[in-house]
């Protein structure tokens, strides 16, 4: 759409443009589990850890989003709540969204490296996990786990095309880290979730010598302090839900230590 403009929401955001970009766009278009309250989002905009540019019609309203988690301390960033009003989905937003946003974010904070999450298309999408859940250990049958978490009623609900998304972090040229990643808790009661890819968009030659590897301290860096902000405590303490740090993000920080670097697979290769 050529008439939609893009603007930033940086720092203290206009709450009534936040809450129909929420209504309209960030919430058909992730699960519960997916996504923060929209109070959360307020609060982490107004404390310069979240920033966002938005697509408006001429009339104001929002119809698309980018949002950058920024880690100022390591100069980390991920890419977050990348969406389009469904009406509207295939015309273009997304790409304007990323042209001029991306950019603006890399000249003005400079990161050593952006991340991305997307839904694996290569596996069935798993059920969202508590934070204190023990993974499966091979041979284990999930469906013998009985499990009935929060998420189960959203399963066959149109939340847009995440192979679209997948697509278009591609074609800009992202590639994935090849480790059991999953999603921190962004909701209470929401659960964490797996099934999920990893990515890194774009880094710098400080984190990737090469463009085929990363140095797996700046993943590792990243996902402490990404669970920790989220989830409100740090990795191993036990939060006050009365859990402690669960299985799979053990697991997942343990491969991210294997070796001083992580594979950068390409996206093309599955």
């Amino acid at each position: 759409m050529e008439d939609v403009s893009i603007r930033f929401l940086d720092g203290e955001p206009d709450a009534g443009i936040l809450r129909r970009l929420y209504d309209t766009v960030i919430a058909p278009s992730f699960s519960p589990a997916e996504r923060e309250p929209l109070e959360r989002l307020r609060r982490v905009l107004a404390a310069d850890e979240l920033h966002g540019a938005i697509a408006v019609t001429p009339d104001g309203e929002p119809v698309g989003a980018l949002f950058l988690e920024w880690f100022g301390d390591i100069r980390a960033a991920l890419l977050c709540y990348f969406a389009v009003r469904p009406d509207l989905r295939g015309s273009g937003i997304g790409r304007r969204l990323v042209a001029v946003a991306g950019p603006h974010w890399r000249a003005t904070l400079r990161p050593h490296v952006v991340f991305a999450e997307a839904e694996d298309p290569l596996r069935p999408g798993d059920d969202p996990l508590e934070p204190g859940d023990d993974p499966l250990e091979p041979g284990d049958d999930p469906l013998e786990r009985g499990d009935d978490r929060a998420g189960n009623e959203d399963a066959a609900a149109d939340y847009g095309d995440d192979d679209a998304r997948l697509r278009l972090y591609a074609g800009f040229g992202g590639r994935r880290v090849p480790v059991p990643y999953l999603l921190p808790e962004l909701s209470p009661g929401a659960g964490r979730l797996s099934g999920l890819l990893l990515l890194v968009i774009e880094s710098d030659d400080v984190v990737s010598p090469t463009t085929d590897r990363i140095r797996s301290t700046i993943v590792t860096d990243f996902l402490v302090r990404y669970f920790a902000r989220l989830e409100g405590h740090e990795v191993g303490e036990v939060h006050a839900g009365g859990k402690g740090d669960d299985g799979r993000l053990r697991q997942l920080l343990a491969e991210c230590r294997r070796a001083d670097f992580l594979p950068l697979v390409p996206l093309s290769e599955g």
